[in-house]
Order: structure tokens, then C-alpha cells, then sequence
């Protein structure tokens, strides 16, 4: 009964207006306690819609039981399950009257809202920006706190700090209290700070041999899956042969059904064979050079050098200090991300 109370109340005040965020706070002011004894979260009210978390989006709530919401993969190597979110199509529900709490009433109130909040959030294709949210930077999502473990974020103009500490939520690790950590730093001074570690970091974790190898094996791949001028003939062929043995059969039904004949599926059928007869005697008469594919790839390893590849760095790493159009930078951001796991930022000493 305490625990339904607490949800009624958590959608009420979130229906009535109130975020997530000031919802959290508000519980923790008055002591009520969060899920599993922990302090309350914005992320756990609020959740993931589309994936149905949160205690905004728990069906059950509503009198409903959500089956089929996920599927499980063993690995074959690791021996391990991984899950993996089903389309929301694919979704079973079954009525489960004695779990409500919430009102339809209620309930719809609470989708309206969401669905309002949502639409705020929808980027068009010539606009990154949306009215909540600014774009995506090089280093968004990727900041880690090192005193609460929280992540960065843009708070004021341009600059990051620890969303945590903005929020002033209670901390699990740090005993409830609040992080300390108010060390705040501009997107470009950070940026530039990870931009010229990149080069050093790339060659003293010793991964050189190891892209190099991957990157040889793609390439290798991709050249000898290259099709040869006979098998692309041949498959070619094979099709047409299809076509002509559906246009008989075709024909041969009419005819059992004492449907009259068609010139136009005769006519079809006569292109066809005119097309079969020509590819035929292209391959009979086909000859391929050999490839020399051992050659085409020693001089590919011979590309995949440290010199090469610190070129291509510094090459990267310049166009992302803005020196490249937006289009441009959207395509390269991905690319220097991958040279990053994360950055964690603390208290200047």
C-alpha cells in the first residue's frame, strides 16, 4: 500500500507538470525512501519510453503484464546470454487486473505529457539543434566525474560540469551526500586538451600492430571477395534462365485453364533467349587475367606504417578542431570518439 501510494503520487505530480528531476528531490527532502532502500533518481521516474522503463512506463502499473519485451542470445564462445530489446510490435501484453494502481485516467495523462516533453526533442535534417537540448559535441556522453563517477555535461554558457553536483541529488557511494567536485572547464579548453593527447596516447598504448593487423584483414577481405567478370556473368545467366522458366510456366497455365495465349508473354520469352544465348557465348569465350592478390596486399601492409598512420591523425585531428564544414565534421566525429574511451575530470589540485 506505501509503495502505490508512492507511484499515484510520483504520476500525479509528474502529470500536474513537476520533471523527474525536481520529483527526485522532493522525495529525498522528505525522506521517502527511493527503490531498494537508495536514495530517489530522475533516471529511475523517468526511464527510457520506447523501452518501457522508469516507473513513468511500467505497464504493470496500468494493470498490464508486458511479455516477449526482450530476446536472449548465448554467445558461443563466452558461453554468456546477452539481451536484446524486441520491437515494440513484438510486445504481448495480458491483462493483470490485481497489479493497477494507476488510473487509464491517469495513465493517459501522464502519455500526453510525455509525448509533449518528447516532441520538443525531434531534430529535422537541416536543424541539429533541438529547443531542450544543444548538439552533440566531441566528447558528450563520454565525461565521467572523478568524485561521484557521474557523468559531464554543458551547464551554463559553454562549459562542463558535473550534472550531479547541478542537481544536488544525494549519492549512494559518497554516503548520501552531495558531490563536491565544482570543477568546471570550457568545451574548446577540453577539447583542445584531449585533441593533443590523442597522437601520444595512440602510440604508447602499443595498439599500432594491433589496428594494423585488423585494418590488413578488412582490406584483404574486401579484395579477394571482389567477383570475377565470370561469376558475375554466370549469375547473370542463372537469373535470366528464372525468368524464362516462370514466363513458361505462365504460359502453360493459360493454356490448361483455355485462356488464349499471349504475344506479349511470347515476346518476353524471345527477348530472354536472344539475352541467354548472347551471355552463353561471352562466357565460353571469357578469360580473366590472374590476380595477383599477394602482391595488391604486401603493398597494402607496406601502407599501414607509423608514419602513415600518424599523417592521418594529425590530418584528423586538425579538420576536427573546426577546420572542417559541419557535414564534414559530422562524418569525422565518430572517427575520433573511437580514439577515445572516456575522460574524467576532477578537482584542480
Amino acid at each position: 500500500p506505501e509503495k502505490a501510494e508512492i507511484v499515484r503520487r510520483i504520476f500525479v505530480l509528474y502529470a500536474d507538470g513537476m520533471s523527474p528531476r525536481d520529483i527526485a528531490q522532493l522525495l529525498n527532502k522528505e525522506g521517502v525512501p527511493g527503490p531498494r532502500g537508495a536514495k530517489w533518481r530522475d533516471t529511475a521516474i523517468r526511464g527510457h519510453v520506447s523501452r518501457g522503463t522508469g516507473i513513468l512506463n511500467n505497464e504493470s502499473y496500468n494493470g498490464r503484464t508486458v511479455w516477449n519485451r526482450r530476446k536472449y542470445r548465448k554467445s558461443p564462445q563466452t558461453e554468456k546470454r546477452t539481451a536484446r530489446a524486441n520491437d515494440a510490435s513484438e510486445w504481448i501484453f495480458t491483462p493483470a487486473p490485481r497489479m493497477r494502481i494507476v488510473s487509464d485516467e491517469l495513465w493517459q495523462r501522464v502519455k500526453e505529457r510525455q509525448r509533449q516533453v518528447g516532441e520538443k526533442f525531434d531534430y529535422g535534417q537541416s536543424n541539429r539543434l533541438n529547443t531542450t537540448h544543444r548538439p552533440e559535441y566531441l566528447l558528450s556522453g563520454m565525461l565521467q566525474c572523478a568524485e561521484c563517477g557521474g557523468p559531464y555535461a554543458i551547464s551554463g554558457k559553454d562549459r562542463y560540469s558535473c550534472t550531479n553536483r547541478k542537481k544536488r541529488l544525494p549519492i549512494d557511494d559518497l554516503g548520501g551526500e552531495c558531490c563536491g567536485n565544482s570543477k568546471t572547464i570550457t568545451r574548446h579548453e577540453l577539447e583542445e586538451r584531449v585533441l593533443n593527447c590523442l597522437p601520444a596516447a595512440f602510440y604508447s598504448l602499443e595498439i599500432f600492430d594491433r589496428i594494423s593487423k585488423k585494418m590488413i584483414a578488412f582490406e584483404t577481405g574486401k579484395l579477394t571477395a571482389i567477383p570475377s567478370l565470370k561469376d558475375e556473368i554466370a549469375k547473370e545467366l542463372s537469373a535470366i534462365e528464372r525468368q524464362q522458366k516462370n514466363l513458361a510456366q505462365q504460359i502453360q497455365e493459360r493454356l490448361a485453364e483455355g485462356r488464349p495465349r499471349l504475344a506479349i508473354l511470347d515476346d518476353q520469352l524471345d527477348e530472354l533467349e536472344a539475352k541467354r544465348e548472347q551471355l552463353a557465348r561471352e562466357l565460353a569465350t571469357v578469360e580473366e587475367p590472374a590476380q595477383d592478390f599477394k602482391g595488391r596486399i604486401e603493398k597494402l601492409k607496406t601502407q599501414f606504417n607509423p608514419a602513415n598512420i600518424g599523417i592521418a591523425i594529425r590530418k584528423l585531428i586538425f579538420l576536427a578542431r573546426n577546420n572542417a564544414d559541419e557535414a564534414a565534421k559530422r562524418r569525422l566525429m565518430p572517427i575520433v570518439r573511437d580514439l577515445i574511451q572516456t575522460v574524467v575530470i576532477g578537482k584542480t589540485p
